[in-house]
C-alpha cells in the first residue's frame, strides 16, 4: 500500500458566520452545481447567514423554503434513514432529523463536535427525539478527503463516533500529519479497531463511493462551506451556540406535537 503523505499546505481560507470556506482550487465544483437545486438551498441559507463578526451570537432562526409542486420531492429532503448506518446516531423514527455537512479539517466543525454534539446526544438523541446523519466533505482538499475515507473505514468497524470524537478532541482539528498511514493505524488500534483492516478499508471501493455520494449530495445543494446543517430540512448555518440548536430542535419537536394533535 502506498503511504499517504499528509498535506502540509492548507488552501487559502476565510471565515464568516461561524463557517469555514475554502477559496480558489478547494471547491471548484460549486460553480457547476445544478442551478435549480442550488438556488433553493442557497436562498434558504442566505436567509440565515449571520452578519460578519456576529456569528457566535447569531440567533437560531428557521426558514421556510419555497413550496414544492405537488408530487415533487423537496430537494432538501436528503435524510437517508438507513438502518445500520454507522455514520448516524439516533432512531430512524426520530421526529427530528439533522443532516450535518462537516469536514474533519474544519475548525468550526471540531468545535461543534466537541462542545455541542455531546449535549444534543444527552438531551435528544438518547431519548429518541433526534437522529443525526453525517456527511463528511472535502472542502479543505486532499487531507479532508483522506479523513473522510478514514471516517468511513472506522464506520465499517463500528467506530465512526469514537474516531470522529478523537479527531475533534478538545474542539480542535487534528493536524494533517494525523492522517498519515502510520498515525491513522495507531489511532485506529487505540480505539480498539483493527489497524491493518482500517487502512485497507480506507482504500476500498465502499469507502470511496460513500464519500463521493456525500460530496455529490452537498454539491447538488450548493453546500460549499462547513458546517452546514439541515434540521428537518431547514438550513442551520455555522457552529452557533448550543442554545441555538436547542431552540431550533425544540421548535421542530413542537411542530410534530401540534401536528399529532
Amino acid at each position: 500500500m502506498t503511504e499517504r503523505q499528509p498535506m502540509k499546505d492548507m488552501p487559502d481560507m476565510h471565515h464568516d458566520g461561524g463557517q469555514r470556506t475554502a477559496r480558489g482550487q478547494g471547491v471548484p465544483w460549486i460553480w457547476i452545481a445544478p442551478i435549480p437545486v442550488a438556488l433553493v438551498i442557497g436562498l434558504l441559507i442566505g436567509l440565515q447567514l449571520p452578519s460578519p463578526g456576529d456569528a457566535a451570537q447569531a440567533p437560531a432562526g428557521t426558514s421556510q423554503g419555497p413550496t414544492e409542486p405537488a408530487g415533487e420531492k423537496d430537494p432538501t429532503d436528503v435524510a437517508r434513514l438507513e438502518p445500520g448506518d454507522e455514520t448516524a446516531v439516533g432512531s430512524v423514527d426520530a421526529p427530528v432529523v439533522m443532516v450535518a455537512y462537516t469536514d474533519f479539517q474544519c475548525p468550526y466543525c471540531a468545535k461543534w463536535t466537541d462542545g455541542t454534539l455531546p449535549q444534543l446526544m444527552d438531551k435528544y438523541v438518547d431519548s429518541g427525539q433526534l437522529r443525526i446523519e453525517w456527511r463528511d466533505l472535502d472542502v479543505f482538499g486532499q487531507t479532508s478527503l483522506v479523513a473522510a475515507r478514514a471516517g468511513q473505514a472506522a464506520a465499517m468497524q463500528g467506530g465512526y463516533q469514537a474516531f470522529h470524537a478523537r479527531m475533534a478532541k478538545g474542539g480542535s482539528i487534528a493536524s494533517a500529519s494525523a492522517y498519515g498511514d502510520a498515525n491513522l493505524k495507531s489511532t485506529a488500534e487505540d480505539l480498539g479497531l483493527d489497524g491493518d483492516r482500517f487502512l485497507s478499508d480506507m482504500d476500498s471501493r465502499q469507502a470511496k463511493d460513500a464519500v463521493e455520494r456525500n460530496i455529490n449530495e452537498a454539491r447538488s445543494l450548493g453546500v460549499a462551506s462547513t458546517p452546514v446543517f439541515l434540521i428537518n430540512q431547514s438550513p442551520f448555518v455555522g457552529a452557533q451556540p448550543t442554545e441555538n440548536f436547542v431552540q431550533a430542535i425544540d421548535a421542530e419537536l413542537q411542530k410534530t406535537t401540534e401536528g399529532a394533535g
